[in-house]
């Protein structure tokens, strides 16, 4: 089946990823379609004058036949009378033969040319045709080859964000394992009973400060007492360090310093309670 300009213009094609230019195409398509409707109707037009000419030399040919056939009908009516014969209507006629001759030949070979043109629309149109087939079919294969590509690439790139993904979930079920884990033993601490003795030692502590800060306001005139005794005590020890060289004063010393330090054990014993008083006071 001949392809006609209603065919081109009504051409689908399928579409792809990354093929053609769409408008490129349709551009194309429409200079085709242009091009062949003007072979077309140049061929319709040269048929149109083949047949007239057709016609032109049918009825050239009726005339010549009748030009051929009448002189003999003339010479058949006149031979009747008894007239000589006239050679008139024979010089007549022949003379217009040569002219019919030359004009026939020039429609033969203008007849010649328009099948010859005819035939060349012909070819053109189908070259154009093929031209356009052969290009829509290179326009398609590589649709084809690019959506195979994008394909591919769109698949390798779900693969990888499928796994990106898996790997996502894996962390977040560990770290929701891990804080799971921490806020359960953040949970197991409040709720243990050792708040109980915590707090049962942070009122002790401050009943005991209660009581250090009492007896601190008792025991002041003692502390001023241990503290002279052991400025006393210091002089004292200050003095048998510079005497120990000294022979002559061996007994005083023994004798005093035995007083002294039976004296000295329960002030050792103050001092130390009251350090320990005044920590627990700071505490």
């Amino acid at each position: 089946m001949p392809l006609t300009p209603y065919d081109i213009h009504n051409k689908e094609f399928k579409r792809s990823f990354r093929g053609y230019d769409v408008d490129e195409v349709n551009d194309f398509l429409d200079q085709i379609i242009k091009d062949f409707e003007l072979l077309t109707r140049e061929k319709l037009e040269l048929e149109q004058q083949v047949e007239e000419l057709q016609a032109e030399i049918e009825r050239l040919m009726e005339g010549e036949s009748m030009f051929q056939t009448g002189p003999q009908q003339a010479q058949q009516q006149q031979t009747p009378p008894p007239a000589p014969p006239q050679p008139q209507p024979v010089q007549r006629y022949p003379e217009p033969m040569p002219q019919l001759q030359p004009s026939t030949a020039a429609l033969t070979s203008m007849e010649q040319s328009i099948h010859k043109s005819i035939r060349v629309a012909q070819e053109v149109a189908e070259e154009v045709r093929l031209n356009a087939k052969k290009e829509a079919e290179l326009i398609v294969q590589e649709a084809e080859k690019n959506a195979d590509r994008i394909i591919n690439e769109a698949l390798q790139k779900a693969r990888a964000i499928h796994s990106e993904l898996l790997d996502l979930k894996q962390k977040a079920t560990v770290y929701r394992a891990r804080f799971r884990t921490l806020v359960q033993s953040h949970l197991d601490i409040l709720e243990n009973s050792d708040w109980e003795s915590l707090e049962e030692l942070e009122n002790g502590l401050e009943e005991q400060g209660k009581q250090l800060e009492q007896y601190a306001e008792h025991t002041q005139p003692n502390d001023l007492l241990m503290d002279q005794s052991t400025q006393e005590y210091q002089d004292f020890s200050d003095a048998l360090n510079n005497a120990m060289d000294d022979t002559a004063m061996m007994d005083e010393v023994a004798a005093t310093s035995s007083y002294y330090e039976d004296e000295e054990e329960p002030r050792r014993e103050l001092r130390r309670t009251s350090r320990k008083f005044k920590k627990k006071a700071m505490f």
